[in-house]
């Protein structure tokens, strides 16, 4: 004879619904919660470049030393950086003609001129630099004989670049 047992079945109480009920709700929540914390978007960024100071001159090039008909002389010239960032001075030209003080007599007729100079110096933000310049003047022989003794001062232009 076979007997017949009977096996109970396991049923879900209240308890257990709201078990699980409560299980779902805190996975729902959690994929609720990612969602809300992680999102991408796209847009524009904007900036604003300044613009570059001119370096300025404190004085014009003066020569040093003695200059004399058919002779080459140093120069120095003071170069001023208003730029917020340091510059390097790459080129320093004549920008007219030069002027005599303290001569021997009439100096109308100087014959200085300034020879271009290419260089590589370097001015601190803000700072200034004076920069001296080997060989940069030089006197023809049509130069007065009173600019004996005279001091020559001569007008150029600077040209910087950021660095």
């Amino acid at each position: 004879m076979t007997s017949h047992r009977r096996v109970p079945q396991r049923r879900l109480r209240p308890r257990h619904y709201v078990i699980t009920a409560g299980v779902t709700a805190v996975a729902l929540t959690g994929g609720i919660a990612y969602a809300a914390w992680s999102s991408t978007g796209s847009g524009t960024a904007s900036a604003k470049a300044g613009s570059a100071q001119a370096p300025t001159t404190g004085v014009t090039a003066v020569t040093v030393g003695d200059l004399y008909p058919g002779g080459k002389g140093t120069a120095k010239v003071l170069v001023n950086n208003p730029n917020p960032y340091p510059v390097k001075v790459t080129t320093i030209a004549g920008a007219g003609a030069a002027t005599a003080s303290g001569g021997a007599g009439t100096c109308s007729t100087t014959g200085v001129s300034f020879t271009t100079q290419t260089l590589s110096s370097s001015v601190a933000a803000g700072g200034s630099a004076t920069l001296t310049l080997t060989d940069a003047v030089s006197m023809s022989t049509a130069s007065d004989n009173g600019c004996q003794n005279a001091a020559f001062t001569i007008p150029v232009s600077v040209t910087v670049v950021s660095g």
